[in-house]
């Protein structure tokens, strides 16, 4: 059985995302060529990234064009499966997409508990909560940025949360960023 991880980048004050036209800014200011390692080294661990469909379309429109070329996480990024939530059927302009069907969740827990390694959500918000909803989450592993932002797009809205988290292990970065790995604690 596949583990489903999510992965998310988060400011001190619990924003996956800051307000609209800065949404990153947090996380370009902080980033480091150890956390770049670090990256690649837990994508290494997977089968595939499940996304929702802005994230695709963020992610698409950047790391199979020539502007990404030489970045250290390309080939990673682009050889992964990619697993997508999304309403548009055909959205899969950026190799080894797929998009799950309209019984996407039900679709998701059957690539689970299959044979493989570790799937990993990144950013996309609704899709997480959508899954902790279901109990679908194996594991959180978050970079925590040492910075407020003071507004933009929480990680989990209420009713979504997933419950007791037991830490695995935590690790800084030369930039003050902290990684925080939980397991997520079944009743």
């Amino acid at each position: 059985m596949a583990k489903l991880i999510v992965f998310e980048f988060l400011s001190l004050d619990g924003f996956m995302a800051g307000p609209p036209g800065s949404e990153m800014d947090f996380v370009v200011s902080d980033f480091g060529d150890d956390m770049e390692r670090d990256l690649a080294e837990q994508y290494g661990e997977l089968d595939a990234f499940v996304m929702g469909g802005t994230t695709f379309r963020s992610l698409a429109g950047y790391w199979p064009t020539p502007a990404a070329a030489g970045e250290p996480l390309q080939p990673v990024m682009n050889s992964l499966q990619k697993l997508v939530f999304s309403r548009i059927p055909d959205e899969t302009q950026w190799n080894n997409s797929r998009v799950l069907g309209p019984n996407a969740l039900s679709e998701l827990r059957e690539i689970k508990h299959g044979p493989g390694r570790s799937l990993m959500v990144i950013g996309s918000a609704t899709v997480v909560q959508a899954l902790a909803r279901e109990r679908m989450i194996d594991e959180f592993r978050f970079f925590v940025f040492p910075t407020f932002i003071g507004a933009g797009k929480p990680l989990f809205t209420p009713g979504s949360t997933p419950g007791s988290l037991k830490l695995l292990r935590t690790k800084s970065f030369t930039t003050g960023v902290a990684r925080a790995d939980y397991q997520v604690v079944r009743p």
